[in-house]
């Protein structure tokens, strides 16, 4: 070989090496993730006896699959990353096109952020990207939910509920403040048709029995309508506070009040946003009783209605939902909307033998404001476009009485059988066609996790 090409080969290496990308160095690697199987079915969902032009919301039954592999590695010290990947597919056979209503075998990323702690400082956590935010009981921020589209099972059984958020995380013990930015919605590159959200959530530790968080969130929605010359963005103020308290041993209670305001110009009429919410839990467990039975309530009142306010201009009162993850019963959850509700629930479980568990839990719903002719739209879409519910308030106040009961056996430490079933019987607040106002499920599942 001439003393030239060894010379040209040894440029090479070293430009090679010079100029190649630089890897992080991994410490640690840990893979993780579960897979949830379920028959599911439905009847009823649309309230109605009637066809209303789609047979799924009178009747639904299928079986699905849900996959979750995550992947987290540890890089340079309080550096890490975390990748959660995703599959929700209805049982049918193999389908890898992506198409609206397909049967689709594609993965979809689910989670993906970095975390970098003590950022600049050692109090401050940094995260960013694709993650799971929640605070509280998650009566405020709990899930972005399923976009449109996404996933074509149905939009309250979907296991998606994170956010594409900056975080930024302040732990003086006892106090932690969170800082968030989350880009909620956007199609594309073009600043419109997005929803963001931006906040603060702090958390003061009084001792190990009590805790006080105070809040504040700003949704910005620029779904403009474009046939409106004045519509502009709404935005929406939450202001609130939650008290968590383990007043005696086996007994946690929790107190919450929010307020909302801000301005909605998205129509012809401003409307001025004023609204509020109060929600009070209590459970107790009998921890030293045979098959260590649980009892609990709550109480949440979310406001609703419109009233004038003079000057051509109208205060909306009704509750916006924001990022809820709440299912005060599994039904309720896909049929009517976090607003205009005032709700009592009751719930109950016991240990029967030492791997099973029942329980049940009982909802009475009456609207807070009875105005006749609401719009009352479901937030669950059975087929990820189409909603379940699209009907009116009839002016009248009861909307209606769920019951849920769920067994769940844990086979392993690693594979748990669920079978729970459900019942919503609507009250006379919601306006229905032909006389079938009973929602009924019936969801039997496997979940092995690893």
């Amino acid at each position: 070989m001439s003393k030239r090409l060894i010379v040209a080969i040894a440029l090479a290496l070293v430009a090679g090496l010079a100029f190649s990308p630089a890897y992080a160095e991994v410490q640690n690697v840990k893979v993780s993730g579960d897979i949830l199987m379920s028959g599911v079915a439905r009847r009823h969902f649309g309230l109605t006896n009637s066809d209303p032009g789609d047979n799924s919301v009178l009747k639904q039954n299928f079986i699905m699959t849900q996959t979750r592999v995550r992947i987290d590695a540890d890089l340079t010290d309080n550096v890490s990353a975390t990748v959660r990947l995703i599959n929700e597919r209805i049982w049918n056979g193999q389908n890898d096109t992506n198409a609206s209503g397909s049967n689709s075998t594609e993965i979809d990323l689910d989670l993906a952020y970095v975390t970098l702690k003590e950022f600049l400082y050692s109090p401050l956590t940094l995260t960013v990207g694709r993650q799971e935010i929640k605070f509280g009981n998650g009566l405020i921020i709990g899930e972005s939910g399923a976009a449109t589209g996404t996933t074509n099972i149905p939009t309250d059984l979907s296991e998606r509920s994170a956010f594409d958020a900056i975080r930024a995380t302040l732990d003086y013990d006892p106090l932690v403040i969170d800082l968030v930015y989350a880009q909620v919605k956007q199609n594309n590159t073009i600043d419109r048709n997005t929803v963001s959200l931006t906040g603060i959530n702090a958390t003061y530790s009084i001792n190990s029995k009590v805790n006080i968080s105070g809040y504040y969130w700003f949704k910005k929605d620029n779904n403009i309508d474009s046939t409106v010359s004045t519509s502009r963005a709404d935005k929406v103020n939450t202001i609130g506070t939650l008290i968590s308290a383990t007043p005696i041993e086996n007994l946690s209670t929790s107190l919450e009040a929010a307020y909302q305001f801000g301005k909605n110009t998205a129509t012809a009429n401003q409307k001025n946003h004023d609204a509020w919410a109060l929600q009070a839990m209590a459970d107790y467990t009998f921890a030293n009783v045979k098959m260590t039975p649980m009892v609990g309530a709550s109480y949440t009142y979310l406001s609703g209605g419109e009233s004038n306010s003079g000057s051509g201009k109208t205060s909306n009162n009704g509750w916006d939902p924001m990022f809820y993850s709440q299912r005060l019963n599994n039904i309720v959850y896909a049929l009517l909307p976090m607003s205009n509700m005032s709700a009592l629930n009751i719930k109950a479980s016991c240990k029967p033998v030492e791997d099973v568990t029942i329980s049940a839990v009982y909802g009475y719903y009456d609207v807070a404001k009875a105005n006749a002719g609401d719009t009352l739209a479901s937030p669950g879409y059975y087929d990820s476009s189409s909603r379940y519910l699209n009907t009116t308030y009839t002016g009248k106040s009861h909307l209606g009485d769920a019951l849920d009961a769920t067994v769940t056996y844990d086979y392993t430490e690693d594979v748990q059988f669920g079978l729970t079933g459900g019942i919503f019987r609507a009250g006379n607040a919601i306006s229905v066609t032909n006389d079938n106002k009973v929602a009924q499920q019936l969801i039997g599942s496997m979940k092995v996790t690893f």
